[in-house]
């Protein structure tokens, strides 16, 4: 999960919140699983995610191993923790983050400072609680992004002293790395094009350079990812570079440029705008947790009942969820949530877990036996096609 580095110190904090309570109020939560979801299919909207299994993994930079500056490291990795989970550039300062941020060591369970071979550089590595940092976020009444997130996949076109070139999954390049700093500190699941032969039979740097979408959208097709993001640097000056940056989700394109010192500046600010996007469409805003009821069809099975409650509870925008009444095809469940029903449906459906069902007027509801005479009076039903 951490990079390959020689550990210098290890240590274990008591955990804000024992394993046992994560079974209160009726609501299981999990620890982020070792395994991401992945799939070969091309989605075309944000709606086949994967789980970051690193979300609550943060390593900063450490001066020392004393006591204050351990503190001010831990605050630092507490603060982009918090920027993961809101998707948030800038994390308001309220009363219970000001709190959190003096005392960071109750919200993680562990940390380690590490070293990479002659590097004086030392790094301090926290894994943090994932159920203390979502109760601060509810506490302080921000909005919450599920770990659940699209795959973005950028394609990067670079012109220096020669031709064309498009960075691969392995290149070192500051534009390359850069994207891929920022994007793990706002969160974000990222890779590169391999641009081996199938990748080169598809698309060429030319193509990159020039965005040409329908060649792109081939090339695109085996990463499975979400969302796409085309990136073009050209050097101008010595001390100056220009980025062109587009952004495609549900097949329509952003663009943007920036003209900057440093061509690293210009991929950590396009990587911005990414999270910034993808935030205001996924993330939960609400305040107030509210029950709202839901029927369900497609989880008769007991297997199929248990994958459904496993994967409800791990989202991290549902805080409680109950099964309240089962029928032969219908289950009925009271989610506890912090947004309105009709973002619940459009976030579930965004992930590819559920497909919305219309309620007829006329029919009989399922959950309560009586009949629909009014669509926009009935619960919200949706089937549930299952998520692997």
């Amino acid at each position: 999960m951490f990079s390959n580095t020689r550990v210098i110190f290890e240590n274990l904090s008591p955990p804000r919140r024992t394993v046992a309570s994560w079974f209160s109020n009726g609501r299981y939560r999990r620890l982020p699983p070792a395994i991401a979801f992945s799939t070969a299919l091309w989605c075309g909207t944000p709606a086949c995610g994967e789980i970051v299994d690193w979300l609550y993994e943060v390593e900063v930079t450490a001066e020392s191993r004393t006591g204050a500056n351990q503190r001010g490291a831990a605050r630092s990795a507490l603060r982009e923790m918090l920027m993961r989970m809101t998707g948030l550039k800038n994390v308001p300062m309220s009363q219970p983050i000001v709190d959190a941020l003096n005392a960071p060591e109750l919200y993680y369970v562990q940390y380690r400072f590490v070293q990479d071979g002659n590097d004086a550089d030392q790094r301090l590595q926290v894994s943090f609680e994932p159920q203390a940092i979502q109760d601060l976020v509810a506490e302080a009444s921000l909005p919450i992004w599920s770990a659940d997130r699209p795959r973005v996949l950028a394609w990067l076109a670079i012109r220096e002293d020669g031709p064309i070139r498009v960075l691969d999954s392995g290149s070192d390049h500051p534009l390359a790395d850069s994207l891929r700093q920022r994007s793990r500190q706002r969160g974000v699941p990222l890779r590169l094009p391999l641009m081996d032969l199938e990748d080169r039979e598809l698309i060429s740097p030319p193509a990159v350079w020039d965005g040409f979408a329908y060649t792109l959208d081939a090339a695109s097709r085996r990463y499975g990812a979400e969302v796409v993001l085309v990136g073009r640097a050209a050097r101008i000056a010595d001390d100056e570079w220009r980025t062109d940056w587009e952004l495609w989700i549900d097949n329509e394109p952003r663009a943007f440029s920036y003209s900057v010192e440093d061509v690293e500046a210009g991929a950590a600010q396009a990587m911005d705008e990414v999270a910034d996007e993808l935030m205001q469409r996924l993330a939960v805003f609400g305040r107030d947790a509210t029950a709202i009821e839901i029927a369900v069809r497609g989880a008769g099975s007991i297997g199929r009942y248990a994958d459904l409650m496993r994967y409800l509870s791990n989202l991290e925008y549902i805080e409680r969820v109950h099964l309240t009444a089962a029928g032969q095809e219908t289950l009925t469940l009271r989610v506890v949530t912090r947004t309105t029903a009709e973002r619940l449906a459009e976030l579930l459906s965004k992930d590819g877990a559920f497909r919305r069902l219309p309620a007829i007027p006329g029919l009989r509801d399922p959950n309560r036996g009586d009949v629909i005479e009014d669509a926009s009076t009935a619960p919200l039903m949706l089937l549930w096609s299952g998520k692997s």
